[in-house]
C-alpha cells in the first residue's frame, strides 16, 4: 500500500472515530427521513418517474419560493419552502430504490441546489431592494457568494482528495434556517445569520482542510 493510500485510510478511520456513523447532520437527517422517504420512492418507482424529474420539480418549487419573497410574501415564502424543502431528499431515494444511481444525477443534483439557492437568496434581495434596506441587500449578497463557495470548497477539496462534509451551516441547515425564521416574520435576524453562519462555514471548511493536508504532511514525512 502506498503512502497516499494509507493516509487516505487512517483519514477515513479518524472521520469516523470523531464524528460517529454519520458524517453530517444531513447524513443523519436523511437516514432518520428515510423511514418515509424509501416507501414513497418505491411507489413513484413503480409509476416510472425518473429521480432527475424529482430533482427538477425540486427546482421549480423552491424557485417559486424565491419568486414569493421577491414580491413580498416573506412569512408565506417561508413555509412554502419548509413544504417542499424534504422533495430534496427524495431524488436520492428514488434512484437507490431503482438502483439507478449516476455520476450524471448527482452532478445535475448539485448543480440545480446551487440555483435553488441562489434564486431563494435573489428572491429576498429583490423584497429588500424595494424595502431600501441596503444592509440587508449587501449581507444576502454576501450570503449568495459564501453558499457558493460553501459547496465550491467541497467540491475543490474532494477533487484534491480530501474530505470536506464538515460545516455548520450547510444547504440543509440553510434552507432550514431560512424557511424558519422568514415564516416566523424575523426576516432581518434570518438575514444576518445567513450572511454570518454562511462564512463562518467557509472558512471553517478551509482550515479543515489545511489540518488535514498538514497531518498528512507530517506523515509523509514521518515516513
Amino acid at each position: 500500500m502506498s503512502s497516499v493510500q494509507q493516509a487516505k485510510r487512517e483519514r477515513r478511520v479518524e472521520q469516523k472515530q470523531q464524528r460517529g456513523r454519520w458524517d453530517t447532520l444531513t447524513d443523519w437527517a436523511r437516514t432518520q427521513a428515510g423511514v418515509l422517504l424509501v416507501p414513497i420512492a418505491r411507489v413513484m418507482g413503480r409509476l416510472g418517474i425518473h429521480p432527475n424529474t424529482i430533482t427538477i420539480l425540486g427546482l421549480l418549487l423552491q424557485a417559486g419560493g424565491g419568486v414569493m419573497f421577491g414580491l413580498g410574501y416573506v412569512r408565506l415564502g417561508g413555509w412554502v419552502l419548509l413544504i417542499v424543502a424534504p422533495i430534496d431528499a427524495l431524488d436520492g431515494a428514488l434512484a437507490r430504490a431503482l438502483g439507478n444511481q449516476s455520476r450524471f444525477g448527482a452532478f445535475l443534483d448539485s448543480t440545480l441546489d446551487r440555483l435553488s439557492d441562489a434564486a431563494l437568496i435573489l428572491g429576498l434581495t429583490v423584497h429588500h431592494l424595494r424595502q431600501g434596506a441596503h444592509l440587508e441587500v449587501g449581507l444576502l449578497l454576501t450570503a449568495l457568494v459564501a453558499a457558493m463557495m460553501v459547496s465550491y470548497t467541497r467540491a475543490r477539496a474532494e477533487a484534491l482528495g480530501f474530505p470536506c462534509k464538515v460545516g455548520l451551516l450547510t444547504r440543509m441547515e440553510r434552507i432550514i434556517l431560512i424557511g424558519v425564521l422568514s415564516g416566523v416574520g424575523l426576516p432581518t435576524v434570518m438575514v444576518w445569520a445567513l450572511a454570518v453562519l454562511s462564512v463562518f462555514t467557509v472558512g471553517q471548511r478551509i482550515l479543515y482542510v489545511y489540518g488535514v493536508s498538514r497531518r498528512e504532511e507530517e506523515r509523509s514525512r514521518q515516513e
